[in-house]
């Protein structure tokens, strides 16, 4: 007779329904329990469940045992019982040590499902949690432990006598996207939503080249893009080994990464694509990293450096990224190293496969599906390269310069212009208020700026450093020191990694701080003389000018990445967050530099002369301040005189308007003045601690409790904050 306590029966019933009560009441003799008892409180998978299974952990009895109760549902998933049982069977000694076996022979419902019994990986709920919920660090280190595993322990028996398959690139890819391609589906949806299927162009011209078609190489006989004949190796795989399917114990609070275990194993299976597990593992890695668009630049670098590694992509990486991108990718290669240029292929193909497969993944938003669309297209067109089929098939473009992926949906909106054209916004504004604290320094020379995750972090004169997430709890800071920083807004805070810069006299401060905890500063930069500046816009990189160069530098050590001709007698510069847009003025000439592009020359001060004749005898050349968009779509210029809009597409003027006395009055001043710029096109001026939007006719002052030193909007342009007087930080959604 099965014992079980009345609340964990009727916890059971609800979960699960009285079909499970009812069955283990009848198989309890034969699988010995007189007790069985939920943990409490009641235990939930921590991490993602893609297979709608229930899952409990449990306490039978005798003898004493803690087990995990899975009820799986009828179909695909309803399978896992059988393909465990043949994973644990295949390699012994790999699932004695990395797979989660069964404590007790799983049941069969009547209606379909199966009630599974499974050893705790671990030996621990408590002390095991999934490798998504690991720091960046750690996370890369359990990457390259799984991946080596996967190839040198779990197939290295297997490899001693594989002899590889001959298979065409879309026989492999409709093999390996069966289940979301066939029939149509989301896979086709998100195809169609790109106008990249049904009609289908065969070549797509993006990020500067010119890459195949993914979806159209799933398909057969397309006469249009080549079809090559490839050699795959196939063994054990996994089938779906994403982050959350991999849990990682803990001893002493430290990751214990060697000690791996896979979980969710219903789409194992001993002929699988070798190089799906390695792919699905750093796809779902990267996830964090694309959920938000990503400048051009930037996005390509990453897109480059998965399939073809070069060095020269990673001042443009997230660290973080590159990290998991090594981690899997040159431990793949190393374990594979005896057939690395079919292994180079395959895991190609693999990527192509899995990328197409993550855009079916509605949780990770458009932003994500489309960069995960966008890797396939790179990573067929690196097959093809590799399998000297690049050159062959070649449509022309339809016209200089198209980006068909920008045109179809995958890239970013598109700027405005007057007449008609969306995108600019001239009255966005803060909406509501996320967070709000009276706990920072009361400094009127304190900056403030968004790091990576949206933390907020605040800057003092001294240089030093104070950090909140976006939502108000503390983080690790950073005291400051002798001598104080330079007049203005003299720091920068990094938006990729947890790193600032300070100017003192002389050379630049840039301080890192690691995950762990702790400040690490790295060798000051030194500045040539005092007329060396800091350029305080940026984020991903950051940069510096004198009379004759603004130089653009990495964040880890101040490295020189390129420099651009300063105009003369330079008044005002900023740049997007990747200085793929670099803006300059003079007294009424502003210098509009585009990555690749060719240079626009546009005015700022059009008015003939000044409005006031004690203005322009005191002031006979005006100055400007300049502003650039995080992403580089629009840079915003306010004068004495005027406020200016322009597109850097193309450089057209998209809003200008002459300021009122009160606005010419108080843009003279040096502290408490900041402007920003939206990826719309609307403008936030800080001017003497009073914050208004400029680019609405006649401008509009925000309402606003005391004064602000300074304020900031995030790389995604999804937040504002503000620094104010006394301490006071506000965060608000935009």
């Amino acid at each position: 007779m099965l014992r079980i306590p009345q609340e964990d029966a009727e916890s059971i019933r609800s979960l699960c329904g009285s079909a499970v009560i009812e069955e283990l009441h009848r198989r309890a003799g034969g699988l010995g329990w007189t007790e069985l008892s939920l943990r409490r409180p009641l235990w939930t998978v921590r991490g993602r469940s893609y297979t709608g299974a229930v899952l409990l952990a449990a306490d039978v009895a005798p003898p004493p045992w803690q087990i995990i109760v899975k009820v799986v549902p009828d179909g695909a998933p309803g399978r896992e019982a059988g393909a465990l049982t043949e994973a644990l069977d295949a390699v012994p000694e790999f699932a004695r040590r990395h797979l989660a076996g069964h404590a007790f022979p799983p049941l069969r419902l009547e209606d379909g499902r199966t009630v599974m019994f499974q050893e705790i990986a671990g030996d621990s709920l408590r002390d095991t949690i999934p490798a998504g919920s690991l720091d960046s660090e750690e996370t890369a280190r359990v990457a390259e432990q799984v991946v080596r595993g996967i190839l040198t322990e779990w197939n290295g028996p297997g490899l001693e006598h594989a002899v590889p398959e001959e298979v065409t690139v879309s026989a492999f890819l409709r093999r390996e996207l069966d289940d979301v391609w066939t029939g149509g589906g989301s896979l086709h949806a998100f195809g169609r939503s790109l106008e990249v299927l049904e009609p289908s162009p065969p070549w797509l011209y993006t990020d500067g080249g010119r890459l195949p078609n993914p979806y159209l190489m799933v398909e057969r006989d397309q006469s249009a893009l080549p079809d090559p004949t490839v050699r795959v190796l196939r063994g054990m795989g996994h089938g779906d080994l994403h982050l959350d399917n991999i849990l990682v114990p803990m001893k002493e609070k430290v990751t214990q990464a060697h000690d791996y275990r896979f979980i969710d194993l219903c789409t194992f299976s001993k002929k699988a694509d070798l190089g799906r597990d390695a792919a699905t593992l750093l796809l779902s890695a990267l996830v964090p990293h694309v959920l938000h668009e990503q400048p051009p630049d930037q996005r390509k670098a990453l897109l480059r450096f998965i399939v073809d590694p070069d060095a020269r992509h990673r001042a443009r990486i997230v660290p973080e990224a590159a990290q998991r991108v090594e981690a899997v990718c040159a431990t793949a290669r190393a374990a594979m190293s005896r057939t690395r240029d079919a292994w180079d292929v395959q895991f190609l193909l693999s990527l192509t496969a899995g990328a197409l497969r993550f855009t079916t993944y509605t949780d990770i938003g458009a932003a994500g599906r489309r960069w995960f669309a966008r890797l396939a297209a790179h990573a067929m067109g690196q097959v093809l390269v590799l399998t000297g089929e690049a050159g062959t098939g070649v449509s022309p473009a339809p016209d200089p310069g198209r980006d068909s992926f920008a045109l179809a949906g995958f890239g970013e909106a598109g700027t405005a212009a007057p007449g008609g054209a969306t995108g600019f916004v001239p009255d966005q504004g803060p909406r509501r208020r996320r967070w709000e604290t009276r706990s920072g320094p009361r400094d009127d020379r304190a900056v403030i700026g968004f790091g990576p995750e949206h933390t907020v972090v605040v800057v003092d004169g001294t240089g030093g450093v104070h950090r909140w997430t976006v939502d108000g709890g503390p983080l690790p800071g950073a005291g400051g020191r002798s001598p104080r920083l330079r007049l203005g807004h003299q720091a920068l805070v990094a938006s990729l990694t947890h790193s600032v810069v300070v100017a003192r006299p002389r050379e630049l401060e840039i301080v890192h701080f690691p995950q762990r905890g702790g400040a690490l500063r790295s060798a000051p930069v030194v500045l040539p003389d005092a007329e060396h500046f800091l350029v305080t816009s940026g984020g991903d990189v950051f940069a510096t000018h004198d009379r004759d160069l603004l130089t653009v530098r990495d964040f880890e050590s101040g490295t020189v990445i390129e420099s651009i001709s300063c105009p003369p007698s330079l008044a005002s510069s900023a740049l997007s967050i990747d200085a793929s847009v670099v803006a300059m003025a003079r007294s009424r000439d502003v210098y509009i530099h585009r990555r690749g592009a060719p240079l626009v020359r546009t005015t700022a001060n059009s008015l003939p002369r000044l409005r006031s004749g004690w203005l322009k005898a005191l002031i006979p050349d005006p100055g400007c301040q300049l502003a650039v968009s995080p992403l580089g779509s629009h840079v915003g210029c306010v004068t004495f005189e005027e406020v200016v809009v322009w597109a850097t597409d193309d450089g057209r003027e998209v809003y200008r308007r002459t300021l009122t006395d009160r606005e010419s009055r108080e843009a003279m001043g040096a502290k408490r003045m900041r402007l920003v710029c939206t990826e719309t096109g609307t403008l936030f001026w800080l001017r003497r601690g009073r914050l208004s939007t400029p680019t609405v006719d006649g401008g509009t002052q925000l309402r606003q409790s005391g004064m602000y030193n300074d304020i900031a909007i995030s790389r995604d342009g999804l937040l504002m904050a503000m620094l104010g007087s006394e301490g006071r930080i506000e965060v608000w959604d935009l």
